[in-house]
């Protein structure tokens, strides 16, 4: 009877692949996507500009967006819409086109318009492209590897004299050392999850990319950054409830802050506050930031013209060579967008750091949840003492977000 039975068993054939197997592991946009990265971080208009005649991250953006939509509409790639902080983003997006309209100088706000939806692009493709922990932390490898070009570049810069008022920079997008500082802080907790890996040369190289981060960092003589960079290394130790790694952080930091007080080099360091000209420029931003948008309550002076406002607002007998700009991101962006733009961005901010939290107290991507609420904690406190609302490091962090959460719904449908 048993053979009988197994005689009428019908033969299996291959049945149609769903829409979820006909997706592509790693779609077109997704390898673009890391050579935009590449190019980013490379700074090549400043360090190839013979190659910037071909404009080589445009041709691979437009690329990147164009295989993006190829790959949605035929059903390799699912566009994933982030909520709430896609709607966030969109949101404050729309309010930086309307400050344009009113702005100080409304050409100027509009091309920083236009910078703001290439970053805003960039956000969605990376919240669509990286559906797995493999396709994320190949982006983050391509990250931490490209974000070596500047710190190698102010370590060289440095050693080289090359200096702006005794600190240490690189160029483009990195010439300002307070924006290099918080670009690598960002990273470090990156760099602790790709660590995560078993293989030993891979944890080699990391301690080496983090070392030159560090330096790096140090050299800028930023203090917003230092700051960052220790609160940083405090909430990772927090949530990782290791007490080794808890007291190996501890006098690391320890550690740091005796051999940075004997070679600390910039005039003014966390000393005599009340006396320092830097520190004292720095509050005046923000109390300027303050008066911009009590004037303009609804839509700000323009998206980035808080410098343009600066002489219309700045205090008298205060010691600067030029108009300076908000050196607070959060006071920045309600001075240049108003609240149509400030609340949207406080709440783009704070739904990260919620998602964040949740993903870092759930088993399949805990580590990856850890890493972007510890790079997210590192932005907002650098973000206290520099205004970073224009620059692609907030965005790329976001969408890094983004990608952890798809994936963390990704593995809940696979799972049992």
């Amino acid at each position: 009877m048993q053979a009988f039975n197994e005689s009428l068993t019908l033969p299996e054939f291959p049945l149609a692949k769903t829409a979820v197997e006909k997706r592509a592991a790693f779609p077109f946009s997704y390898w673009l996507l890391l050579a935009f990265l590449i190019l980013l971080y490379a700074n090549t208009p400043f360090v190839l500009p013979a190659v910037e005649v071909l404009h080589p991250a445009k041709l691979v953006a437009g690329a990147m967006l164009f295989a993006l939509l190829v790959e949605t509409l035929s059903g390799r790639t699912r566009f994933d819409f982030p909520w709430p902080e896609g709607a966030w983003l969109l949101a404050f997006l729309g309010a930086a086109g309307l400050s344009c309209i009113t702005a100080l100088w409304p050409g100027y706000a509009a091309e920083a318009l236009s910078d703001l939806v290439k970053m805003v692009l960039v956000y969605f493709v990376m919240a669509t492209s990286v559906a797995s922990e493999r396709a994320l932390r190949g982006m983050l490898w391509i990250i931490v590897l490209g974000a070596l070009f500047p710190a190698l570049g102010t370590l060289r810069n440095y050693m080289h004299g090359n200096l702006y008022e005794g600190r240490a920079a690189w160029v483009g997008i990195f010439s300002n050392p307070n924006e290099v500082a918080y670009s690598l802080v960002i990273l470090m907790p990156f760099l602790a999850y790709l660590a995560s890996a078993k293989s030993w040369l891979a944890r080699l190289v990391l301690m080496g990319i983090s070392l030159c981060y560090i330096g790096a960092i140090f050299v800028t003589f930023s203090r917003g950054g230092l700051i960052g960079l220790v609160a940083a290394a405090g909430v990772y130790a927090w949530r990782k409830r290791n007490v080794w790694l808890r007291i190996a952080l501890v006098l690391a930091v320890a550690g740091g802050m005796v051999v940075g007080g004997r070679h600390w080099s910039r005039g003014e360091d966390f000393s005599q506050l009340n006396n320092d000209v830097s520190f004292q420029q720095r509050i005046a931003t923000s109390r300027v930031g303050l008066d911009m948008f009590m004037d303009h309550p609804a839509v700000g002076v323009g998206l980035k013209c808080s410098v343009i406002a600066w002489p219309l607002y700045a205090p008298q007998n205060l010691y600067t060579r030029g108009a300076l700009v908000t050196h607070n991101t959060f006071v920045q962006v309600f001075g240049e967008t108003g609240l149509l733009g400030g609340i949207p961005f406080l709440l783009l901010i704070g739904a990260g750091l919620y998602h964040a939290r949740k993903l870092a107290l759930r088993s399949q991507v805990t580590n990856a949840g850890i890493a972007v609420e510890v790079a997210l904690w590192g932005f907002v406190v650098c973000g206290m003492s520099g205004g970073y609302v224009m620059t692609w490091f907030p965005y790329i962090l976001l969408g890094i977000t983004a990608a952890v959460m798809r994936i963390d719904r990704e593995k809940a449908v696979e799972s049992p």
